[in-house]
């Protein structure tokens, strides 16, 4: 999952997770959560695909909580290349 500030202020991320049923959290080691993100900072967290339940419209499910208590959805990116380096952490 790729999350991007699009504000003009910074921003925290405290959780990450597919709204399936049951809801996926992202917890990745590698990729501790809260990142705080700078304008068009970049964020990139996974999760293997065998644990997300098939659901049609998964990209779709992706959200993301703030510090500030707001819950962003998904939105699908049809321009990621199939494969290659995940972006920054975001700092702590």
């Amino acid at each position: 999952m790729k999350i991007v500030n699009r504000s003009r202020v910074d921003l925290e991320v405290t959780h990450v997770w597919f709204a399936t049923k049951p809801p996926v959290q992202l917890l990745n080691d590698g990729r501790r959560l809260p990142a705080r993100l700078r304008p068009d900072e970049t964020y990139e967290t996974w999760v293997p695909a065998a644990a997300l339940p098939p659901q049609p419209n998964l990209e779709k499910l992706a959200r993301v909580r703030l510090s500030v208590g707001r819950t962003v959805k998904s939105r699908a990116n049809k321009n990621v290349p199939p494969f290659g380096y995940a972006a920054g952490g975001g700092s702590a």
